[in-house]
């Protein structure tokens, strides 16, 4: 990849992400959360791979799944910014409540 190829692709992104916080910055706030979160556990699983690999027993696809317990705290933080992007566009919300309606006819 040239120098200049790279430049201007971050120079674009950082327009887009620029516009995106100006126009809706609930769902530049949304995407900066889910940004971080991916990134902590990337950089979670990193370490913890790099831990076995150094230890010598890399058996890390046979264990089984872990848990932090932190699950609710996310699940309602998660949850508050689905109903602030909800509250945040007329058309989404009137959308999720047409849903919601159909979701309760059926049962």
């Amino acid at each position: 990849m040239r120098w200049t190829g790279f430049l201007l692709g971050s120079l674009a992104g950082a327009m887009a992400a620029a516009y995106v916080a100006k126009k809706r910055p609930g769902m530049f706030a949304w995407a900066t959360a889910a940004c971080a979160n991916m990134a902590s556990g990337l950089k979670g699983r990193t370490i913890e791979a790099v831990i076995n690999t150094t230890a010598g027993k890399n058996n890390s696809k046979h264990s089984a799944p872990k848990t932090n317990g932190t699950a609710p705290e996310n699940s309602a933080a998660a949850w508050g910014q689905i109903e602030m992007l909800m509250n945040s566009d007329p058309a989404v919300k009137k959308e999720a409540e047409r849903i919601a309606a159909e979701g309760s006819k059926t049962h």
